[in-house]
């Protein structure tokens, strides 16, 4: 007698497959771009909201602008020069514009951890208490993030600082006469380049330093 599949065990095998298609698809269809530019912009807001709480200003320190919050973009040894970030107020050693360990903020998600990936002097890349997601390259394919526009200066500017107010300002703040005028004036622009060299924009708005997310236009954008 010839063997053969039941009605139920046929019900069975379509039930596990669709069961193994649900956790399957989201994987094909996701959006690194997408996933890393909407977790940068939630640490944009996050350095900002600890700018405003942690207000630095001293009229009894001379230095006390040098002190002030800030997202900074780099690679380094450390995480074999991955595309990665830190955020960090720039309080020790002069503002040397290198994040200490005991200068790194904690990850609001979870404050074991530090919001660092790795960085050389700081937290080692394979410390528990490093928060791997900032790791841009190993979490999205996120290959470089460049700042320009708004957030450009001399060179090949690497993180955005935020005063008491909240407001965005270039590169970090280290002259008492220029301070004031670091301050972003129009739209900075955050780039993000993907593997596969697609891109993606976030924007920071002058004085609000509201961020937010803007797909390219076309694909000669992302040139």
């Amino acid at each position: 007698m010839k063997k053969a599949f039941t009605l139920i065990e046929i019900i069975i095998v379509l039930v596990i497959v669709g069961i193994m298609a649900s956790f399957t698809i989201p994987k094909l269809n996701r959006n690194d771009l997408r996933l890393a530019a909407d977790q940068i912009v939630s640490h944009i807001r996050y350095t900002q909201h600890l700018a405003i709480i942690d207000d630095k200003f001293d009229t009894k320190d001379t230095n006390w602008y040098k002190g002030r919050w800030q997202i900074f973009f780099t690679k380094t040894i450390e995480t074999k020069n991955k595309q990665t970030y830190n955020i960090f107020n720039d309080i020790i050693g002069d503002s040397a514009g290198f994040p200490n360990k005991t200068e790194l903020a904690k990850n609001p998600l979870n404050p074991s951890k530090y919001m660092s990936s790795g960085y050389s002097g700081a937290i080692d890349s394979n410390s528990p208490e490093a928060s791997k997601e900032l790791n841009l390259e190993d979490t999205y394919n996120i290959i470089n993030v460049k700042l320009q526009d708004g957030c450009s200066k001399q060179g090949s500017p690497t993180r955005i600082t935020f005063d008491e107010l909240g407001r965005p300002y270039k590169e970090n703040v280290t002259s008492n006469t220029r301070h004031s005028q670091d301050l972003i004036t129009k739209i900075c622009t955050i780039k993000l380049t993907h593997t596969n060299n697609d891109c993606i924009f976030i924007k920071v708005t002058p004085i609000t330093g509201f961020a937010y997310v803007e797909q390219p236009a076309k694909k000669a954008d992302c040139k």
